[in-house]
């Protein structure tokens, strides 16, 4: 819990974070249109690397390391420039890497869609050999999490010993950045990750139908009717 100075320096540096990322969106936005709109979510990711980086140096070490990936077997979500951006990188890999890719994004969303009221605590997607496949486009919420305990991951704790420093300033900088987008006006929600990147790569309208203020861009075509 914040105190309530620590709540007023939260809510003070979402509102410095949202004037700067909105200047620096509209001018990537003048620059580039839709691609500038989904390449500036990479500002916020380095600002994020730059945050868990900072903790690493003046704070307790994180358990976490390559191969670990018990957080990779939970529900992650990801805001619709984060979408797309992930869903441009893999259709510039080779033909092959997008097809595995895509029959396991499938195979994700399928499974969750059995039990939609108590999903199975299932693989990510992009988990392979216990490594993220998209590590350098991985969304906001994949690189503030953390562990300072991987027996509490292991055991599927449900409280985590975290670093709240690392946890708060990431929290700033997602929420302003969030605001900044959703000030151009352009949606900037939370999504599960599988089945927003899916639904990107079918449909190759859904980037320029955000771009245009759609929320619902990254429905499914047949829950839109």
């Amino acid at each position: 819990m914040l105190t309530d100075d620590e709540r007023s320096a939260f809510l003070q540096s979402i509102a410095r974070v949202r004037q700067r990322a909105a200047q620096a969106l509209r001018q990537a936005q003048g620059a580039d249109g839709a691609d500038g709109a989904v390449a500036f979510i990479a500002q916020l990711h380095r600002g994020l690397d730059t945050v868990a980086e900072q903790a690493r140096a003046t704070g307790p070490q994180p358990a976490c390391q390559a191969g670990c990936a018990h957080c990779c077997h939970l529900r992650v979500e990801a805001t619709e420039p984060e979408v797309f951006h992930i869903a441009q990188h893999l259709r510039a890999q080779p033909a092959e890497a997008l097809a595995d890719a895509l029959s396991a994004l499938h195979r994700h969303v399928t499974t969750a869609a059995l039990n939609p009221t108590n999903p199975a605590r299932q693989a990510c997607s992009f988990l392979v050999d216990e490594r993220c496949s998209i590590y350098p486009v991985r969304p906001a919420a994949c690189r503030k999490a953390h562990s300072l305990s991987a027996p509490h991951c292991a055991e599927q704790s449900p409280t985590i010993p975290q670093n709240l420093r690392l946890l708060v300033d990431a929290e700033a900088l997602m929420a302003g950045t969030a605001l900044a987008y959703r000030d151009q006006p352009l949606p900037a929600s939370a999504h599960e990750l599988n089945a927003a990147v899916l639904a990107a790569l079918k449909d190759p309208t859904a980037q320029a139908r955000w771009y245009q203020g759609d929320a619902a861009a990254l429905m499914p075509k047949d829950a839109q009717n």
